[in-house]
């Protein structure tokens, strides 16, 4: 059953540039609930998630509309749903939260015309863990090894609950039918996100707003702006200036 589901929009989302959503991946916040939806709340975090369950099962928030791009997984943002669960992985997710959290995946695949599989790798259609997807998915290990027994049965209660008749909508406090709109003026923190991981197009964008040569929306595209930027930071450094990212501007850019 879909808990009940509140709406606060996140400022920290960029479009999907046409592409279909293919996956849903389950995380957890290493942290509390109220914690984690403030947190994402923020400009400066720079990171987010469509949905982030409370974790006693019994309520859920929306932080980005489903035809956006949240920013959790890297390289797989443009082509994924991100759901975190409230909680610690070291102390465990209690059977509530996962039975809520297989109902959410559920409703999700069938809303996207998914299948109820386990994509392992992050490959083909269906859901994974954030573990499933390496470094390309920025190396996190939530929330749990993928072979572990709690996975196993999460990827269980996931058929169940698609099995069972599916709510035309999810019960909410509000929506967030339309995009949400970033705060007038904003341009992207030089806060590090921590879940971004080189040598993607995105991470080039973080580290170039965060060593100042750019106000960069981080949307992994390799564009005009983001070009100039490379252009001026290879300047800057005596690179030589052609605007792409080479091993030599990706080393100057970790340093």
């Amino acid at each position: 059953m879909l808990p009940p589901l509140k709406q606060l929009a996140s400022p920290n989302y960029s479009s999907r540039n046409g592409q279909a959503v293919r996956l849903i991946v389950i995380h957890d916040c290493e942290g509390s609930y109220a914690g984690s939806v403030g947190w994402f709340a923020q400009q400066h975090s720079q990171v987010s998630a469509h949905i982030v369950l409370r974790d006693d099962g019994a309520e859920a928030t929306q932080m980005v509309a489903f035809a956006n791009k949240a920013w959790h997984a890297c390289s797989f943002n443009p082509i994924s749903i991100g759901i975190e669960l409230a909680g610690y992985a070291a102390k465990g997710f209690d059977a509530p939260e996962w039975q809520s959290a297989a109902a959410i995946v559920a409703w999700l695949l069938h809303r996207h015309s998914l299948p109820a599989t386990w994509a392992r790798g992050g490959i083909g259609a269906g859901f994974c863990s954030h573990h499933d997807l390496g470094a390309s998915g920025g190396g996190h290990t939530d929330p749990c090894e993928v072979g572990a027994p709690v996975w196993l049965a999460f990827i269980d209660l996931v058929a169940k609950a698609y099995a069972l008749p599916q709510a035309d909508s999810w019960p909410s406090a509000g929506s967030l039918a339309q995009p949400p709109a970033a705060p007038v003026g904003w341009t992207p923190s030089n806060t590090v996100r921590h879940d971004l991981a080189s040598p993607s197009m995105e991470w080039v964008q973080m580290r170039l707003n965060a060593l100042g040569y750019a106000h960069l929306t981080v949307d992994g595209l390799d564009g005009p702006m983001t070009e100039r930027a490379v252009s001026s930071f290879q300047a800057a450094r005596g690179l030589f200036i052609d605007g792409v990212v080479g091993p030599k501007t990706l080393a100057a850019l970790a340093d």
